[in-house]
């Protein structure tokens, strides 16, 4: 933020450049990967930035790759190696997009890449970053555009027609880097991990506690997925994945901890030592709590069709000892003191222990996040277990069933 140092840079040789002004990012759908051209063509422009760099050619990678082997360079002083994107195949329809940046281009001359993973010479680096930035600029306010050009991917496009328009070809490797997740095919992970040079963690790892992994927009009873550590980073040690899991997953698991662990007290996030009185960071569990995937096909309709618990639940009303109703619902609404609205569902969850054990705890999100365990006719409604000060669950309601359900 503002080109301020992270805090890692003792671990990692970094340099810190000032990110495009909010206005600019605003006025461009919010969309902050514009940043990386722009920290390329920033570097590009400092003298003292550049005497860092030793080599005649550099590896362009992102902060979520992990090298899984020594990467030789591919490069050569006239052709720059790169990943080839299924998605970033070019196409005619493409060309009147293509023609508004580069009058005398076509589709026929991009190659199906981005700028990472990218080893090229700098001299060719020099040459593309300004096309590069201005390129990625208009696509993404450019509004046709994003007919023909995802625009999730649009920067990635105006680096594409950025190389072409200089003349650059690029020699494309399908096994440069890895893509895998949850359903990743045995094809895919074929040789895996020595196939690969870079482990891409872009799609998540969704899991049920017995190793089956969720089909798509699902969050899994294990969650691994980059997007949960946006504001902070995952607490050290992640447990295992599933038994069953795939070994991508087993292996960045690995990654990360072995990294973490490395970092010793300089990782800023480490789990409670056993038996400790404070309570568990969240990290891989419990995170099916979330509103919009409960009202997804795969959220509680799944589990109403697929879980006994929630089966036996639907529809319930329970008389709590303070006086108010709980009501859960058969869409996964919910309702409790005063009438008020929120949602329910499983919460298989290792984290939680004896006090709200697998099979037999629910989440009930109505005035704040609570766990509850379930037993027989009685629910015991605590707060949320990972904002509690105390490793002992906060108990703040005991309910008996008084109608509805099965």
């Amino acid at each position: 933020e503002g080109g301020k140092p992270d805090g890692l840079e003792g671990e990692i040789p970094s340099v810190f450049v000032p990110q495009l002004p909010a206005s600019v990012i605003e006025s461009h759908f919010h969309f902050g990967v514009l940043n990386r051209p722009e920290s390329v063509r920033q570097l590009l422009a400092s003298p003292a930035l550049l005497r860092q760099i030793t080599s005649d050619f550099v590896l362009v990678l992102e902060t979520d790759h992990v090298l899984m082997q020594p990467i030789p360079n591919l490069a050569t002083r006239t052709t720059p190696a790169a990943f080839t994107f299924g998605y970033m195949h070019a196409h005619a329809s493409q060309d009147w997009v293509i023609q508004r940046y580069w009058p005398e281009g076509s589709s026929a001359s991009l190659d199906p890449v981005g700028p990472s993973p990218l080893l090229i010479h700098l001299d060719q680096l020099r040459a593309i970053a300004p096309r590069w930035l201005n390129f990625s600029l208009g696509l993404r306010s450019n509004a046709d555009a994003e007919r023909v050009m995802q625009g999730w991917v649009q920067e990635m496009w105006g680096y594409s027609i950025a190389s072409a328009s200089i003349g650059l070809r690029h020699q494309v490797f399908r096994d440069f880097q890895v893509e895998p997740g949850a359903l990743s095919s045995a094809a895919q992970l074929d040789g895996f991990p020595l196939r690969y040079w870079i482990f891409h963690y872009t799609y998540q790892f969704e899991y049920y506690l017995d190793g089956t992994p969720c089909q798509p927009w699902t969050i899994g009873e294990f969650s691994l997925d980059k997007r949960h550590f946006s504001a902070e980073p995952p607490p050290y040690p992640l447990p295992d994945p599933p038994p069953g899991a795939n070994k991508a997953a087993f292996f960045l698991v690995g990654a990360f901890n072995e990294a973490m662990r490395a970092l010793g007290t300089a990782w800023p996030r480490r789990q409670p030592a056993p038996g400790s009185s404070e309570p568990p960071l969240q990290s891989v569990y419990g995170r099916r709590r979330l509103d919009w995937f409960g009202r997804h096909a795969n959220g509680f309709a799944t589990e109403l069709r697929t879980m006994p618990l929630i089966k036996r639940l639907v529809g319930s009303e329970w008389a709590c000892e303070d006086g108010s109703s709980l009501q859960l619902g058969g869409n996964g609404d919910a309702r409790w003191r005063s009438g008020r609205s929120g949602r329910w569902g499983s919460m298989n969850n290792p984290d939680l222990g004896g006090a709200c054990p697998v099979g037999a705890c629910i989440y009930v999100d109505v005035s704040g996040s609570h766990n509850v365990a379930v037993n027989g006719s009685s629910l015991t409604v605590m707060r949320l277990f990972y904002r509690t000060a105390s490793a002992t669950p906060e108990v703040v309601a005991r309910c008996h069933r008084s109608g509805g359900g099965a």
